[in-house]
């Protein structure tokens, strides 16, 4: 089976645990225990190679990825010892990927040039670019995404700045034989898929839905960075609750805290209050506990699977059916059941 060339942006701990992740799995081949789906076509997780990374600070910059993964801020729980990748990360344009309030602390950006990404991505036989910069970064998304393009690469979109749910970028990617996913990657079993689930249960069974909060802790650096630039996450989230919900519900809220302890561990309290039967309030409190960055990494490996497995069958112009089962903010919406019908009807039984 040939491998499929992945290309990381942010080089981050999502990325530490996305490298591990793939490493474990890789190492222990018939381990299915924590896959979603440990076939995608004739994919497993060990088929996934990663060839390049692009990266702005200097402690990163220069080293091979499975080095620089474990080097800085990045604070994702260690899964296992990486293999020894030959991808280097290279230095990419910085634009809006950094805010202010964290270069000299979380970020020390490099002083090394900027390389030419698209020929980078040619160099190392790319097929695939897994998008990981911070949230809010909509300039260097975009940056990627023209490169990406240039260089033949179909293009993962694991933040929630709209691009996959963007007609123009989509067709851009289609006419040109690729896969385009987005926006906004779920978690394996995250905070907003139970939320999900919960406010579903309450209104198959005839609740009119008061209040849903969902505050969000944890001590990374998307954490920090969500403080000043949570709108984009905020509305992913938000977006994703209301498919559940009728006119006369209230709006979902959400939240971001900032522990200030480096930590890849997230707690999330999730709060729902209602009215049943003679309009008697209900209440349901749940709190959900993770290593966020690895659940993340969880998601992504299907998507990286799927990306060229509908490219292989030249079927790009089904991403939009991959979407809902691995994104917060898809093109089109479904139910958790739906979007994994079709998730699966992608695949199985394909020749």
């Amino acid at each position: 089976m040939k491998k499929i060339n992945v290309a990381i942006i942010g080089v981050g701990s999502f990325t530490k645990a996305l490298v591990e992740g793939v490493s474990f799995y890789t190492k222990n081949p018939d381990e299915k225990i924590g896959l979603l789906h440990p076939k995608i076509g004739n994919y497993k997780v060990k088929d996934i190679n990663f060839v390049c990374a692009f990266d702005v600070d200097e402690r990163k910059v220069g080293q091979k990825l499975h080095k620089a993964i474990s080097l800085g801020m990045n604070v994702a729980k260690k899964i296992t010892m990486p293999i020894n990748y030959d991808a280097l990360v290279y230095r990419g344009p910085t634009l809006d990927g950094v805010i202010d309030e964290m270069k000299g602390s979380f970020i020390h950006e490099s002083k090394k040039s900027v390389v030419d990404v698209a020929k980078i991505l040619k160099e190392t036989k790319a097929d695939i670019i897994v998008n990981l910069v911070p949230s809010g970064s909509d300039q260097a998304t975009h940056f990627y995404a023209e490169e990406a393009l240039k260089a033949g690469c179909s293009f993962i979109n694991c933040i929630p700045t709209p691009l996959a749910t963007v007609s123009k970028w989509r067709k851009k990617f289609e006419d040109k034989g690729l896969v385009l996913l987005g926006d906004d990657t779920k978690s394996q079993l995250g905070a907003t898929m139970l939320n999900r689930f919960l406010l579903q249960l309450l209104k198959m069974r005839g609740v009119k839905i008061t209040k849903t909060h969902q505050e969000n802790r944890g001590g990374n650096a998307d954490h920090f960075n969500l403080l000043y630039r949570f709108a984009h996450k905020e509305k992913s989230k938000s977006t994703a609750l209301k498919k559940f919900l009728g006119k006369d519900d209230a709006e979902p809220t959400v939240k971001f805290s900032y522990t200030g302890e480096p930590s890849g561990h997230k707690l999330v309290n999730l709060v729902i209050e209602g009215e049943i039967f003679g309009r008697t309030p209900i209440f349901i409190t749940s709190v959900i506990e993770d290593e966020i960055s690895i659940n993340g990494a969880g998601t992504v490996v299907d998507a990286i699977r799927i990306a060229q497995f509908l490219v292989d069958k030249k079927r790009q112009k089904e991403a939009c059916n991959a979407c809902p089962f691995l994104m917060k903010t898809p093109p089109e919406h479904m139910s958790d059941s739906e979007a994994l019908e079709a998730f699966n009807k992608l695949f199985k039984n394909s020749k």
